[in-house]
């Protein structure tokens, strides 16, 4: 369970005795890091980017606690990156319609290009 893989790279990984640590070294608050490692609370996609970035995991081992690689091409869900990256730019106002910014587009080729990424390994892996 995710509570359990993220107590556990606290407490394993990072060699952290406190959630309050664990909060501060990915930028959430100590209520919320607690409320989740418990798990009273599911991560939202703001928490996940930040622990994300923070340990160098990606988001499926986070989520499902898929390690190798092949795990990863063969559960991935197709196009994640762009549709996480598109519905995060509408939550916080980036995107009120189809007329949107440089830097919004920038956000948005880059996802686009994650998810190109996994779908060509997923080819490479089938041939």
């Amino acid at each position: 369970m995710f509570k359990e893989r993220l107590r556990s790279y606290r407490e394993n990984e990072l060699k952290l005795s406190t959630k309050r640590e664990m909060a501060e070294k990915i930028g959430v608050s100590e209520q919320l890091y607690a409320m989740v490692e418990r798990g009273d609370r599911l991560p939202s996609n703001d928490f996940l980017r930040k622990l994300v970035l923070y340990s160098n995991m990606p988001e499926e081992y986070w989520r499902y606690g898929i390690q190798s690689e092949t795990d990863l091409i063969a559960k991935r869900k197709q196009f994640k990156s762009i549709e996480n990256t598109t519905l995060e730019l509408i939550d916080e106002g980036y995107i009120t319609d189809i007329n949107f910014s440089k830097d919004v587009e920038d956000l948005l080729i880059t996802a686009l290009k994650a998810d190109i990424q996994h779908l060509l390994l997923r080819k490479n892996n089938k041939d």
